[in-house]
C-alpha cells in the first residue's frame, strides 16, 4: 500500500512580479509555505521516508531564500515558478516527491502534482 507522507517549510521574502502595470509589480514580502509530499512504499523501518531525510535535503533551499530577494536567485517569483523551481533542485535528490505546494498567503498558493 502507498502511503503519502507530508513535512512544511515557512520562509519570509520579498519579491516583484515584472509584469508592468501589475499591482505585484512593486516589491513586496510573503511569509511563504512551502509543503513537500512523499509518496512510497513503507519501508522495514516504517517509514515511506523519515523527515528528518526530507528536513536535511530542503532546509538548505529554503534558507538559501529566507529573508530573501527571491528576484536575485530565482527566474519565475510567482507561486507557479517557485513549485518547478523547488522540484528542479529537489529532482533526483528526494525520491518519490509526488507534489510540491507553495503558498504566499493562507488562500493563496499553487502545487504541482507529480
Amino acid at each position: 500500500m502507498k502511503t503519502t507522507v507530508f513535512k512544511c517549510f515557512s520562509f519570509s521574502a520579498a519579491h516583484h512580479l515584472d509584469i508592468p502595470g501589475h499591482p505585484c509589480s512593486k516589491t513586496h514580502g510573503h511569509n511563504y509555505t512551502l509543503r513537500i509530499e512523499i509518496t512510497g512504499e513503507r519501508k522495514a523501518n516504517g517509514f515511506v521516508i523519515d523527515f528528518h531525510d526530507i528536513r536535511s535535503v530542503v532546509a538548505p533551499l529554503v534558507e538559501m531564500l529566507d529573508h530573501s530577494l527571491l528576484n536575485d536567485l530565482v527566474p519565475d517569483t510567482t507561486a507557479e515558478g517557485l513549485c518547478e523551481w523547488f522540484l528542479d533542485k529537489l529532482d533526483g535528490i528526494l525520491p518519490g516527491i509526488s507534489r510540491i505546494e507553495v503558498r504566499e498567503t493562507d488562500s493563496c498558493g499553487a502545487f504541482i502534482t507529480l
